[in-house]
């Protein structure tokens, strides 16, 4: 009986490591495209993607390794994540904490202008050069760092 209480425990066990191995070798959040918001290269918008099958919650962000700059996440409710948003009532700005992100598999792409479709983070500072996103997935944290080129 004893051994079998220690198999099961010992099993248990080991379904857990892998499954938390598998989930910090696969992270879910990834970063599709960035460019500079209404011109201005002080301000960038960067479209984030949860690839994930659980929603995911973004915690902090970090520009060129310094403090948080000014920073927002943008919710679209639109067909594509656009930088002349000015006027565009399918978006949104939220804190980076206020909204979790929706897996991309699970969003409802005919449901355009109801519902989410895609997420980005509005960031304004100067010189912008690598962003660390901090998140949560499954209750286990992950940063995601992006080395930002800037056109010349």
């Amino acid at each position: 009986m004893k051994k079998i209480l220690f198999a099961l425990i010992f099993s248990i066990f080991v379904v857990g490591a892998v499954g938390i191995v598998y989930v910090k070798s696969n992270p879910p959040l990834v970063i599709n495209s960035y460019s500079s918001f209404d011109d201005n290269t002080n301000v960038r918008l960067i479209e984030i993607e949860n690839t994930g099958i659980k929603e995911l919650q973004l915690l902090n962000v970090v520009v060129n390794d310094g403090g948080t700059e000014k920073i927002e996440l943008v919710v679209s409710k639109a067909e594509q994540l656009e930088t002349d948003v000015a006027n565009d009532p399918n978006i949104t700005y939220h804190g980076i904490k206020q909204i979790k992100l929706f897996p991309s598999k699970h969003l409802n792409r005919e449901a355009v202008g109801k519902l989410p479709q895609h997420y980005g983070l509005k960031i304004a500072a100067e010189n912008i050069q690598t962003v660390k996103i901090h998140y949560k997935y499954l209750k286990v944290p992950f940063t995601l760092t992006a080395e930002l080129k800037t056109a010349k």
